[in-house]
């Protein structure tokens, strides 16, 4: 497919895209597909669309671009008698790429393996945050491979970043956004630092955090704001220090009304909701105007180790999963709601489907993978209920996989332990429908 962009500056530009199925393929061939089509958003421009025939598998198409210069959003379908595929890539700037676009198709509520890109070494337990276009992916990997690289999800491919970064071994990682182009990284085997995805004169910075901000702290990004770290442990005891990471690298001060080791947190708008890293399991929230946390009354969950938080973005929440003292497996699931004005705690819906190293992208609410699981869930609140529904299945089993979601819907998966082996390859996940333009 053929894309043709006129702008101020130049009078014509062609942008060559590429659909593809998980192979490298051709994605109608040996199907019954018989239409292309094709939906174009250009910033605040009227939507735009356009349709193709597929003859015998084939299919040719060019398309106009009205401004080159604005954040263009495409939705793409193949259709058939019995054929439905449809894929987006990530929102872009065509003036700001290469001119060079390559998407993956996969049906509805499906993942397509892809086989023509890898990482450049397989990673489990492994930060891997989308900025722009691109996505870091950094640690989980071996002492003797590269703990940093990147994936270009124009162009689809994975590449290594062109200065010696010189990181020692990262072990398991953690990373989440500041704000364009920065992004907060957490390692096991190294101190905290700042990646710049845009400067490579300033790749690698060192914020000034506190003395046991690491493993057993809590991270989560604030969208629009900056990355906030949480808790932690020093010398064998838990902390109340918590840091939010705004961009540049400037930093706030924020006191946890409890020490806390091991916790979860999630944002709600501007505000955190931090949950357990204690022995009886309390809950409290950081606001964004208050360095002093504020206790949520009546919350006593217990031990839940390793467990997951996830929230609407705004004022619900649901606490899932996890270990109890004994290390069982906890099915059972708390939920927040009316944060922070009137929060409040309460039984959620048991989680039947309850698993260690769950993969949640970042701003989701999506459960993906775990440990000997193809699932991938999403925790969904309605008109006052709260559940967890099942999307669809991964290709493979992954846990501590990394995963990014388009403002589409569609996702792309990576890495991962299996069970036998850590992975480096990736997969293209549709849901049912994408978000409309």
């Amino acid at each position: 497919m053929g894309v043709l962009a006129c702008n101020d500056d130049v009078s014509q530009f062609v942008f060559e895209a590429r659909i593809l199925d998980g192979d490298g393929g051709n994605p109608a061939a040996g199907t019954d597909a018989t239409t292309l089509r094709i939906g174009i958003a250009e910033g605040e421009l009227a939507v735009r669309e356009f349709e193709y025939p597929i003859e015998d598998g084939q299919f040719d198409a060019t398309l106009e671009f009205a401004s080159f210069s604005s954040v263009t959003r495409i939705r793409i379908d193949m259709e058939g008698p019995t054929t439905a595929l449809f894929t987006a890539p990530p929102a872009f700037v065509p003036s700001a790429s290469s001119g060079f676009l390559r998407v993956v198709a996969a049906a509805p509520s499906s993942c397509e393996p892809v086989t023509f890109n890898a990482m450049e070494a397989p990673r489990a337990d492994f930060g891997f945050v989308q900025s722009g276009t691109f996505a870091l992916a950094v640690g989980g990997t071996s002492t003797s491979d590269e703990q940093v690289e990147f994936f270009d999800a124009l162009e689809w491919d994975s590449r290594l970043f062109l200065e010696d970064l010189s990181l020692s071994p990262l072990g398991p990682t953690r990373a989440a956004t500041i704000g364009e182009g920065e992004i907060l990284v957490l390692p096991t085997g190294a101190a905290p630092f700042i990646f710049n995805m845009l400067d490579a004169s300033q790749r690698i910075t060192l914020p000034n955090l506190y003395v046991g901000a690491g493993p057993q702290s809590a991270l989560v990004s604030i969208r629009g704001v900056g990355a906030m770290v949480i808790g932690g442990e020093a010398g064998g005891a838990a902390l109340a220090d918590a840091r939010l990471v705004q961009p540049g690298g400037v930093i706030r001060s924020f006191e946890l009304s409890e020490p806390r080791s091991g916790a979860s947190a999630a944002a709600l708008g501007e505000d955190v909701l931090v949950v357990g890293g204690d022995a009886t399991g309390t809950a409290e929230i950081l606001l964004s105007g208050n360095p002093q946390g504020q206790p949520v009354a009546g919350v006593m969950d217990g031990v839940r180790a390793g467990g997951i938080l996830v929230s609407d973005g705004e004022s619900q929440a649901l606490w899932l999963g996890g270990t109890d003292a004994g290390d069982a497996l906890r099915q059972d699931t708390l939920r927040f709601d009316d944060c922070p004005a009137s929060c409040a705690a309460s039984a959620g819906p048991t989680w039947t489907r309850a698993r260690l190293r769950v993969t949640v992208p970042e701003y989701t609410a999506m459960l993906v993978g775990g440990e000997g699981s193809r699932d991938v869930e999403e925790v969904q609140w309605n008109s006052g209920a709260v559940a967890i529904e099942r999307v669809l299945d991964l290709d493979v089993a992954r846990a501590g996989a990394g995963a990014i979601v388009y403002e589409s819907g569609a996702f792309v998966v990576t890495g991962g332990d299996d069970g036998s082996a850590v992975r480096d390859d990736f997969e293209f996940c549709t849901p049912a429908a994408l978000q409309p333009l």
